[in-house]
């Protein structure tokens, strides 16, 4: 006869048992352990996507502002005190008015493109700027910009962007060794 409490015996009663919770714990861990090297491979790929796009961005929007102002533009990367173009294109990068390169007043900058941590960004023509004409050609600068991680360890791959005279940056789709 039932009494209206519950008719189910004690030993009956659902519910997870410490073994069980157990191998649960144990399976997640080698999920995650497995999946681990995999999030630091994406979170590698994402700070160079960042690098590409930073550059891509920058490099538009200098040549469409020298279309759009029918004037010379700079690009360069700056001092640390802004006021001229260094060699250094993992740092900092400006957006000048004109072709002043040296001594740029405050007024002349246009933009400041603040620079990305672990990233390190070489010229192959070593120079410390790229000016924009009207039409928004670099000719005479034209060359490649290899981005890397500094932090990929050995064995690490980077990319190529390439400068063409017509002002555009394309990605290489060939990776670098860094």
């Amino acid at each position: 006869m039932s009494n209206g409490q519950n008719d189910i015996p004690p030993a009956f009663e659902s519910g997870f048992t410490l073994f069980e919770l157990l191998i649960t714990l144990l399976l997640v861990g080698m999920i995650a352990a497995w999946g681990l090297p995999n999030f630091h491979a994406l979170g590698e790929r994402t700070v160079h996507t960042s690098a590409i796009n930073r550059l891509q961005n920058t490099f538009s929007l200098a040549r469409n502002t020298a279309i759009s102002q029918q004037g010379s533009i700079t690009l360069c990367p700056a001092a640390d005190n802004r006021t001229a173009c260094v060699d250094e294109w993992s740092g900092e990068l400006i957006i000048v008015r004109g072709d002043i390169t040296n001594e740029i007043p405050e007024e002349a900058i246009l933009r400041i493109v603040p620079a990305l941590p672990h990233t390190q960004v070489v010229y192959s023509r070593g120079w410390s700027y790229v000016r924009y004409n009207a039409m928004g050609y670099t000719r005479g600068f034209n060359g490649s910009f290899a981005i890397c991680s500094t932090n990929g360890g050995l064995g690490a791959q980077g990319k190529r962007l390439v400068l063409s005279q017509l002002g555009r940056l394309r990605v290489d789709e060939a990776p670098i060794d860094c």
